[in-house]
């Protein structure tokens, strides 16, 4: 954006020197007349001042004239017609914009990037949004990407399988990217550019089937969802067991932000300590639902007399009101 904006601006001020350059080197040439006295004469003309002429005009300078008139002021109209769009109703106020954007973007860290506006895109956004993380939108098409502007959240519009693209929203200093684009392909490619430019990038990708799933997580996608296998199972269960899922429903709906799930990893710290001892200084009520071991398998419902080991993680439910 940018780079257009500049090479727009040098292209319509390139084009109105131009004319005053020509226009003051033709009577130089063609009336003999000095520097100031054809410039003063070049800028009368393409003006249409009509103030007079300089001197004397020959046959010659008045046909130079007339083709001044003629060409010179369209070439200078259409300059500074679309100069004071550009400046006032057009490009300026996006460039500006956008580096405003650009500049709050520079200073995110930690935060959270998003490929692709799509349904999954929009809701993966409001749920990140909602728990008071900083997201970069990602999108390719322009007419969705503004829909954001209103919410006040910055966005880069572009593809996201390009590297430039993927700068600029700080993949750098991402904590973590999301990878929602239409085409398994596209995914696929996201990822891949991805890790090559932050190798600890946590990456979360969708997919549309088993296969790509797969597929995904062998280039280098830490997580894969299929999104309409998790709907599957939804509904399922809203047959199977629609109590339960009432209740959870029920409690989403007046406590959305009562409950954090957490998995923490076990560091060298805690080697030989128990479970109780840990969590004797975590902040609030926690509930502990498992702990996965270092060689895999799963510990569900640990006494408080577990003792820790380091590589182990501690999946728990922590409340926040």
């Amino acid at each position: 954006m940018g780079n257009a904006f500049a090479r727009k601006l040098l292209f319509l001020l390139s084009l109105l020197l131009a004319a005053l350059v020509a226009g003051t080197v033709g009577y130089m040439l063609i009336e003999g007349w000095p520097l100031f006295d054809s410039l003063y004469m070049t800028v009368i003309t393409l003006a249409t001042i009509g103030y007079g002429e300089t001197h004397p005009l020959s046959d010659e300078g008045r046909l130079f004239t007339i083709a001044m008139v003629v060409f010179g002021t369209g070439v200078v109209g259409y300059g500074l017609s679309s100069l004071t769009l550009m400046l006032f109703q057009g490009d300026l106020p996006i460039y500006l914009k956008r580096r405003k954007m650009e500049k709050l973007i520079a200073r995110l860290e930690g935060h959270i990037i998003i490929c692709g506006l799509s349904r999954t895109g929009q809701y993966t956004l409001d749920e990140l949004l909602r728990s008071g993380l900083d997201v970069v939108v990602l999108e390719k098409t322009e007419s969705q990407a503004i829909t954001l502007e209103g919410r006040d959240i910055p966005y880069i519009i572009g593809d996201a399988t390009q590297d430039e693209n993927l700068q600029a929203a700080g993949v750098d200093k991402a904590r973590a990217l999301i990878t929602c684009l239409s085409s398994d392909a596209e995914n696929a490619f996201v990822v891949v550019t991805a890790k090559n430019l932050n190798r600890t990038l946590m990456v979360v990708s969708k997919a549309e089937t088993e296969n790509s799933r797969r597929k995904l997580l062998a280039v280098g996608a830490d997580k894969v969802v299929i999104p309409s296998h998790l709907g599957g199972q939804n509904m399922a269960n809203m047959v199977i067991r629609p109590e339960t899922l009432h209740f959870f429903e029920r409690l989403h709906q007046h406590y959305p932000h009562a409950f954090q799930a957490e998995v923490q990893p076990v560091d060298a710290f805690w080697q030989g300590r128990t479970l109780g001892e840990y969590l004797s200084v975590q902040e609030g009520r926690v509930t502990v639902l498992a702990l996965e071991l270092p060689g895999g398998e799963v510990d569900f419902n640990p006494a408080p007399s577990t003792l820790l080991q380091p590589g182990s993680a501690i999946m728990l439910i922590r409340t926040v009101l």
